[in-house]
């Protein structure tokens, strides 16, 4: 049941997962690897350290969850009572019900015998004919075991989302919407990864975009960013602005990343804090409770590298290290 609840996202069968943990027969083998991620926090994955302002989405596994596991993993993994209850099946759905406008990619991809991984582009027609405001996007993979996760933007424009298997869509905080002209383009990244006993398959995807809209925010200000490059990750406010969500790009694992807002008074302002994110995950963070700066307001964020993380997958680079702020101007 613990396995139910914390990891049917991903591990079930035809899942995006490397392996089904969804009975007693399938989770048994892998006890001890399961014991060693969720004791090391690298599962389930979410890295939002317990002092950083709460955000949204997640599903950290509890210390009493952990311990059963712990404890099962290295006392014989004996087969409870609950362990006869139907599997848990793979269902591929909208998390927001029906989108307001789906996208399906224009031709199906295929991945050939003997490739394992790979980073695809697209460029999508959105056929809008009048400005759309989008509070939410999402993901139909056409085969999930293989999509691993995703990019969403407007061509020349804003990131609308980072996209993984088995994570919370959130709408965005009431007022907060990103803007789509007329006859916008949507860019599409799809990192494809098989499972290691699909490697000699021939496997391939067609999936689909969903757009949510909503009405014009009152303020008619869209979501705009600030990006913090590499090496110094940090930057100005230039106006007053409601910092709504962060959004950490990796080049490697990190031990921590902590981001920060000093304002013009001298005031300290935590805006983020996580606790070994790894580049595998891509996400945006939305903050529970958005947090208002004044013009002028520094921004920094500080990371610290993970010495031992010496095992990173060629893809994992794909993303030089960047933090940003998406922020409503005030």
């Amino acid at each position: 049941p613990l396995l139910r609840d914390h990891c049917s996202g991903c591990h079930v069968e035809g899942g995006p997962a490397p392996m089904p943990l969804m009975t007693y027969k399938d989770a048994a083998p892998w006890a001890q690897s399961i014991r060693d991620e969720v004791t090391a926090g690298r599962m389930p994955p979410w890295p939002v350290d317990p002092t950083s302002p709460p955000v949204w989405g997640g599903h950290p596994i509890s210390s009493r969850d952990l311990d059963v596991i712990a404890v099962w993993s290295s006392g014989g993994t004996p087969e409870g009572a609950d362990t006869k209850l139907p599997a848990v099946a793979f269902k591929s759905q909208w998390k927001l019900g029906q989108p307001d406008l789906k996208i399906l990619m224009d031709a199906e991809y295929t991945m050939g015998p003997g490739k394992l991984e790979e980073i695809r582009e697209y460029s999508l027609l959105t056929n809008v004919t009048s400005t759309k405001w989008i509070k939410a996007v999402d993901l139909m993979p056409g085969t999930a075991s293989i999509v691993r996760d995703a990019v969403i933007s407007i061509e020349n424009g804003p990131v609308l989302a980072l996209w993984e298997p088995g994570s919370d869509i959130t709408p965005m905080p009431s007022g907060v919407v990103f803007r789509m002209e007329a006859g916008s383009q949507l860019h599409l990244q799809i990192h494809y990864k098989k499972h290691f006993d699909q490697e000699q398959n021939t496997v391939s995807d067609k999936s689909t975009i969903g757009l949510y809209f909503t009405d014009p925010p009152n303020s008619g200000r869209e979501i705009q960013s600030l990006v913090l490059n590499s090496p110094a990750l940090a930057g100005k406010l230039g106006g007053a602005a409601r910092i709504v969500a962060l959004r950490p790009m990796l080049d490697r694992a990190y031990e921590t990343l902590n981001i920060e807002a000093t304002t013009p008074s001298g005031s300290h302002v935590p805006l983020l804090r996580l606790h070994g994110p790894r580049p595998q995950w891509v996400r945006r963070y939305w903050l529970q409770d958005p947090v208002e700066l004044p013009s002028g307001s520094e921004i920094k964020a500080t990371v610290s590298p993970l010495s031992d993380y010496s095992d990173e997958p060629r893809v994992t680079q794909r993303f030089p290290l960047e933090v940003v702020l998406d922020f409503v101007p005030q």
